[in-house]
């Protein structure tokens, strides 16, 4: 599964996501070269792929190789399939395995972080990588930022590769979904810069469930995951202030991604019997924001911008946790609404509890605390959250 395969035509940086459900699983991987068919064999014994499906293949330029997408739809709950993933034919991959979720909601666990990348992410990455090998993840979302890959322009491709195939016993295992961060923007390279405007390299090397949740993008999608509903959105973009708006003067009903959040938010409200958790995933936090975003405490710039579009509908629908990165550290707040704790505590939580996961990786080494409210009530690990009633 490794980045230098011995056939322009064989699969590697093979990843999971949901389809949509739990009983649907995306498979995705690329090839250097275009294929005539993308097939997924797979099956509920080893050495047994008597089921078939089939996908398709897109490409963003020459340098980038083609990407392939196949959806596996009905699969049983609580179920082991094995799977290889090609072109139907001699070019496949190893045979490899995922585990669907139960039909009824059992305790499990989220590796939810951003910030990862290459560079001085090696002991995060093994100790990913291991849990994974351990069966103590079902499912994993990345708050943006993923390979920083446009720290390194005259190797983009390259280290986009590097970073598949590091993550590959985590990423061919369990669903992993992602979020755009800033570094998933372009290409710093001249050479590529246009190709990969607008995070086109982000669009084209992930497939989540935005064409089943209505959003019909990877940028801003949700899914539901046994009892957690979870909502990624964008931070960089089609919002009031975006750091990358096309539109900055346009109001907020004319974002689409406004109106289909509150639309999802709305529908995930009306469902809390069945799904009672509600998350919201993104890059870019309120709370607890890098220097120059924050004033002992309180949203200044990007972050400000974030927080006056975002945290009314925190507070309306009563979202329960908002998972970002950006800030290369860890922090956990009460629950928060408009620059003060609510409570001191989280049975039944008033406000939405903002957990910033920044600090897993990346070349920048930052390791920091910021002793400011509403940042000075950051907790330890063992503290827990009920959800709302």
């Amino acid at each position: 599964l490794g980045r230098e395969g011995t056939s322009r035509h064989e699969p590697v940086n093979v990843h999971l996501a949901l389809g949509g459900s739990t009983t649907s699983m995306v498979v995705s991987w690329k090839t250097k070269e275009n294929t005539t068919q993308s097939v997924v064999q797979y099956g509920t014994a080893p050495g047994q792929r008597t089921l078939s499906a089939s996908g398709n293949s897109s490409s963003y330029s020459s340098h980038s190789g083609f990407n392939h997408n196949v959806k596996l739809t009905a699969l049983q709950p609580a179920t082991t399939y094995y799977y290889s993933c090609g072109d139907g034919s001699k070019n496949m991959s190893p045979e490899l395995s995922f585990t669907t979720a139960p039909a009824t909601p059992v305790e499990h666990t989220w590796a939810v972080y951003g910030d990862l990348g290459i560079d001085n992410a090696q002991p995060s990455i093994d100790l990913l990588n291991n849990r994974s090998n351990e069966g103590r993840y079902a499912i994993a979302h990345h708050l943006g930022d993923i390979s920083y890959a446009n720290d390194h322009p005259l190797e983009y491709e390259s280290v986009w590769d590097k970073w598949f195939t590091y993550m590959q016993p985590l990423l061919t295992a369990i669903p992993y979904h992602t979020s755009p961060g800033n570094h998933e923007s372009w290409s710093r390279n001249p050479l590529s810069a246009e190709a990969t405007r607008n995070f086109t390299t982000y669009k084209e090397k992930f497939r989540m469930p935005g064409p089943e949740s209505g959003s019909g993008t990877n940028m801003f999608f949700s899914y539901d995951f046994m009892n957690v509903h979870f909502v990624s959105i964008s931070t960089e973009s089609d919002f009031p202030g975006a750091p990358l708006d096309p539109s900055p003067k346009a109001s907020a009903q004319e974002y689409f991604q406004t109106n289909w959040l509150e639309a999802d938010l709305q529908k995930a409200v009306a469902n809390r019997a069945n799904v009672p958790w509600i998350f919201l995933g993104a890059h870019r936090p309120i709370y607890c924001a890098t220097n120059g975003e924050q004033s002992d405490g309180v949203p200044t710039g990007t972050a400000k911008k974030v927080q006056e579009w975002l945290e009314p509908m925190l507070q309306k629908y009563q979202v329960d946790v908002f998972f970002t990165g950006h800030a290369h550290l860890y922090s956990r707040t009460y629950p928060t609404y408009q620059n003060q704790p609510t409570m001191q505590g989280f049975t039944n939580p008033k406000s939405t509890v903002h957990v910033t996961a920044g600090g897993p990786g990346n070349r920048y080494e930052v390791v920091r605390a910021i002793l400011s409210r509403p940042c000075s009530t950051t907790l330890h690990q063992t503290d827990s959250i009920a959800p709302k009633h």
